[in-house]
């Protein structure tokens, strides 16, 4: 089970009818989080013989190549790379795991196995650490050899190098600022492909070794080039598209000297734009391996054959506070559309990932429980309308939480009201869950594809 606190979450409801709707909101958080595990994924794409590793129509003869090499780093490297060493058929020369949690005890014993917990979502120095590792290996790789990477979301922090002498501390305040001034998982990973040494490409352009690439999309698109920032795919992104998302969340006055000073030699051609050349790329496959997309049309499915279901929006993105206000009036509208209904259950099901803007006064939360909250408060007046916000990796922001359950029990009386709307307005959300219930409490899942939100409007007149 994924939900560690199934119960109390359970013990919200104020009448049997809403201690069911409770248990299968738990229920369909479990379903995702089961189906979104990469045993799962990746099962569905590869197949292994002695000879050959087989991904989707592609054939790999490993009789051709002398080394293997395994590089896994991200949210779910250890759940990935676990189901990846249980079949493989030949002994890799050396093994690089990178991930924000501690080692799981049923990893594979093995040789040659580097195991490195590192920072998110800011880089720490055992991100470079692993860096540096990953930078020597590749470097001692030969066109002979076969070097396997498994990448998630959460790569561009837990591996990473900045470059051009930039320090970590600089490179981390950078990463700061864009986290706290609502840019784009595409933004600030524009920010990273260009300061970082191994993103944007650059990976891969440190060997002449034959490279396949599995990946877990956790960006809206499925573009290979955000996720992890890109480190083994071609980047179109520029300098000058750097200093765009500068400018476009007046970012300039916040930036340190150097940070500056390499924006600028960028922009007058000094530093080589990252390379966007496919010819460039020959040696390296890239395969997407599993998305939110695929994951909504299986919890759709499931959710038909016992309700009515749809799926509303695949790519949602924005500023949480303001998208919980819309997939409130969504949820008004179909509630409306519904009210000559005796006895139904409707699902809107929608996932991507918002933004949240940071105030002065930083509390303990995450985008996943400021939608919720925000939802909360559009639907106050309402009985009919639940809802789950989840990020599927199981760490919502700066919390411990994985997201929020809500429906007509959160916002209850003037008193929830009144501190609702103070503890969204101050990025403190997890203060209110905790004390009054519906933070759902997983722990990191071992995957991350984006966040999940499901709206469930009952209508019981009997």
């Amino acid at each position: 089970m994924f939900v560690k606190n199934r119960s109390s979450i359970v013990k919200l409801s104020r009448n049997f009818s809403e201690e069911k709707i409770l248990t299968s909101l738990v229920d369909i958080v479990e379903f995702i989080l089961e189906q979104a595990q990469p045993k799962n994924l990746l099962s569905s794409f590869i197949s292994f013989s002695d000879d050959k590793l087989v991904i989707k129509d592609d054939s790999y003869d490993l009789n051709s190549y002398e080394n293997f090499y395994l590089i896994s780093f991200g949210k779910a490297s250890q759940t990935m790379s676990k189901w990846f060493l249980e079949r493989f058929t030949r002994s890799f020369s050396r093994i690089i795991l990178v991930s924000p949690d501690d080692q799981i005890s049923d990893l594979p014993n093995l040789d040659n196995f580097h195991f490195h917990k590192t920072g998110h979502p800011k880089p720490d120095q055992n991100s470079l650490d692993a860096a540096e590792k990953v930078i020597s290996l590749l470097k001692e790789s030969t066109s002979k050899d076969l070097c396997i990477f498994l990448i998630s979301g959460g790569g561009s922090a837990l591996l990473e190098y900045p470059d051009f002498g930039l320090s970590l501390e600089e490179y981390s305040k950078l990463v700061e600022i864009l986290l706290s001034c609502g840019a784009s998982i595409s933004e600030l990973n524009t920010i990273r492909k260009h300061y970082s040494k191994i993103k944007g490409g650059k990976l891969a352009a440190l060997s002449d070794a034959s490279m396949v690439t599995l990946v877990i999309s956790d960006v809206v698109g499925n573009d290979l080039s955000t996720i992890a920032s890109g480190p083994t795919v071609t980047d179109n992104t520029t300098w000058r598209d750097c200093a765009d998302v500068f400018e476009k969340y007046s970012l300039n006055s916040s930036l340190s000297d150097p940070v500056r000073k390499i924006l600028k030699r960028g922009l007058n051609s000094s530093l080589k734009e990252n390379s966007s050349d496919l010819a460039d790329f020959s040696h390296v496959k890239n395969y997407l391996v599993g998305d939110n997309l695929g994951l909504l049309e299986l919890l759709n499915t499931k959710l038909k054959l016992n309700a009515i279901s749809e799926i509303i929006d695949h790519r949602i993105q924005g500023e949480a506070k303001e998208m919980g206000v819309k997939f409130a009036s969504i949820a008004g509208t179909f509630l409306a559309n519904l009210e000559e209904e005796r006895k139904t259950i409707q699902y809107l099901l929608f996932g991507g990932e918002t933004t949240v803007k940071l105030s002065s006064l930083r509390g303990r939360g995450g985008r996943n429980q400021e939608l919720a909250m925000s939802f909360a408060l559009s639907t106050k007046d309402t009985e009919a309308i639940y809802f789950l916000s989840l990020g599927t990796d199981g760490i919502d922001g700066n919390s411990s939480a994985a997201g929020a359950i809500v429906g007509p029990f959160t916002i209850s009386d003037k008193e929830k009201e009144k501190e609702a709307e103070k503890t969204l307005a101050e990025n403190n959300t997890n203060f209110f869950f905790k004390k009054y219930g519906g933070e759902l409490i997983t722990g990191y899942t071992g995957t991350n594809l984006m966040d999940v939100g499901v709206i469930c409007i009952v209508i019981d007149k009997d």
